[in-house]
C-alpha cells in the first residue's frame, strides 16, 4: 500500500455522493479509518461471494464487474457510478477486476454509516432473501438507478402521479368530499396519492401509526386535509415528460396496477384470514418504484426506446420498491410483497400470505396480454398451492378477471362523474 496521505484521502471522500453534506471534521475523522489502495491491471479487487463489509470506491482507472452468468459491466472513474460503492451487495454478486492501473478506497460499512448518520440515508443492502437475481447493484445497472439512489440518500426522492389521472382524481375527490366511500375509492385510483395519504396518516400520531388502509388514512386525516394534500401533490409532483415512451409506460403501469389491486381484493375475499382492503392496498403499491424511476427517464435519451425502458423498470422495481417502502415505514407485509413481486418461485412454510395473493393477482392480470413476457404455468408458482388454487379452472380464472374488470370500470365511472 502506498504511504498514507490523509489530505488526499479527505479530498477523495468529498467527491463521494454518500458523504454529501458531511463537514470537514467528519471527513477528517473518516479519512483516518480509510484505506487508500492501488492495483495494476488484471488484479482481482473483489471476489464474487465475498462478504467483506468494506465498500470499494473507485478513484482512478477502470474496473470490470463479472456476474455469475458471465454478464459484464465496466465502471470508469469518470462514470456517475464511481461516486458510489462498486458492487455494494454482500455477499458480492460480482467479481471486480482492475481493467487498468487503479486507485481506490476501502471503507468499512459501519464506519460509513456512523459518519453519515443524520446526513442522509445510507441504503443497507446486506440482508438475506431467497432470490439473488431480484437484487440490483446500482454500480452494474443503468445510470438511472444511480440517480434514484442519489436522491434517496439526499432525502429528495419524489413519487410522481400520471398527469392525466392525477387531475381526474383531484376533481373526483372534490366532487365526492361528502361521501366517504366514494372519496376513498377515488383516492385509490391514484397509487401515488394513496401512498402519500397513508404516509401522512402514519406519521400523524401514535394512534394512527398502524394505519393499514386508504379508508383508515382518510378518516385519520379528514377529507378536507386529504384533499388539500392531493391538490398540492397534483400541482407539484405530477410526471412531466416529452417522451412518448415514458408517458405511455406511466399509463400502462397505472392500468395494470389498478387491475392488480382489484384482483387482490377479490382473492382476499376467499378467506377470512385476509383483509380485502389491505390486500388491495398491497396490489396498488407493490410496484410504486416504477413511477419513481419514470421521473428520471427523461435524463437518459436511450430510455426513449420502450424496450430499454421496460428492461430498466422491470429489473429494478422490486428492490427499489422494498427500499422505499421500508424507508417510509410501511407495513411489513407490503414491504415483503414488493420485495418478492418479481419472484414467481416464492415459497414458504405455513399458511398463505399476502405475497401469495399478489403473485396470483399478477398472474391473472396478464391473461390475454401478449405484450408482456410469458408467465410461468400456474403449477410452477407455489403461491397458487398456498391459496388452494392448485388446479384453477378456466371458469374460476375468468370469474376473477371479470370481477377485476368490473372494479376497474367502477373506478373509471367515479372519475368520470
Amino acid at each position: 500500500m502506498p504511504p498514507r496521505n490523509d489530505t488526499d484521502i479527505g479530498a477523495a471522500l468529498r467527491q463521494l455522493d454518500p458523504l454529501a453534506g458531511l463537514g470537514d471534521p467528519e471527513i477528517d475523522a473518516l479519512a483516518r479509518d480509510v484505506q487508500l489502495l492501488q492495483a495494476t491491471a488484471g488484479t482481482c479487487l473483489l471476489e464474487r461471494g465475498c462478504e467483506d463489509s468494506r465498500q470499494l470506491f473507485l478513484l482512478d482507472g477502470a474496473v470490470e464487474l463479472v456476474a455469475d452468468d458471465g454478464a459484464t459491466h465496466v465502471v470508469r472513474d469518470r462514470d456517475a457510478a464511481a461516486r458510489g460503492p462498486v458492487s455494494r451487495l454482500r455477499p458480492s454478486r460480482y467479481r471486480v477486476t482492475a481493467r487498468s492501473d487503479v486507485s481506490y478506497l476501502l471503507i468499512d460499512l459501519a464506519t460509513l454509516e456512523a459518519s453519515n448518520r443524520g446526513n442522509g440515508v445510507i441504503v443497507e443492502e446486506t440482508f438475506a432473501i431467497s432470490e439473488p437475481n431480484e437484487f440490483l447493484d446500482d454500480s452494474a445497472s443503468h445510470p438511472l438507478i444511480y440517480d434514484v439512489f442519489n436522491d434517496i440518500n439526499l432525502g429528495r426522492v419524489v413519487i410522481p402521479s400520471g398527469a392525466k389521472i392525477a387531475v381526474r382524481v383531484g376533481r373526483a375527490l372534490q366532487h365526492h368530499e361528502d361521501d366517504l366511500q366514494r372519496f376513498v375509492d377515488s383516492l385509490m385510483a391514484c397509487p401515488a396519492l394513496t401512498l402519500k395519504t397513508l404516509r401522512a396518516a402514519r406519521a400523524g400520531s401514535r394512534k394512527t401509526r398502524c394505519t393499514r388502509s386508504a379508508r383508515e388514512a382518510v378518516v385519520a386525516l379528514g377529507t378536507a386535509q386529504t384533499y388539500a394534500l392531493a391538490v398540492n401533490c397534483v400541482l407539484r409532483e405530477t410526471l412531466r415528460t416529452d417522451a412518448e415512451a415514458v408517458e405511455r409506460r406511466m399509463q400502462t403501469w397505472w392500468e395494470r396496477t389498478v387491475r392488480i389491486a382489484a384482483i387482490c381484493r377479490v382473492l382476499a375475499r376467499g378467506s377470512e384470514r385476509f383483509d380485502p382492503e389491505f390486500a388491495a392496498l398491497i396490489g396498488l403499491l407493490h410496484s410504486i418504484a416504477e413511477p419513481v424511476m419514470l421521473g428520471y427517464a427523461d435524463r437518459h435519451p436511450d430510455l426513449a426506446d420502450a424496450a430499454a425502458l421496460d428492461n430498466v423498470l422491470r429489473g429494478n422495481r422490486a428492490e427499489i420498491g422494498r427500499i422505499l417502502l421500508a424507508m417510509w415505514d410501511m407495513p411489513r407485509e407490503l414491504i415483503e410483497a414488493a420485495a418478492h413481486s418479481n419472484h414467481w418461485g416464492y415459497d414458504h412454510n405455513g399458511e398463505a400470505d399476502y405475497t401469495d395473493i399478489l403473485l396470483v393477482a399478477q398472474w391473472h392480470a396478464t391473461i390475454g396480454d401478449n405484450t408482456r413476457p410469458r408467465n410461468p404455468a400456474f403449477e410452477d408458482i407455489p403461491a397458487f398451492r398456498h391459496l388452494g388454487l392448485d388446479a384453477p379452472s378456466p371458469d374460476a380464472s375468468l370469474n376473477i378477471v371479470e370481477a377485476a374488470t368490473s372494479a376497474v370500470e367502477r373506478i373509471n365511472g367515479l372519475l368520470a362523474d
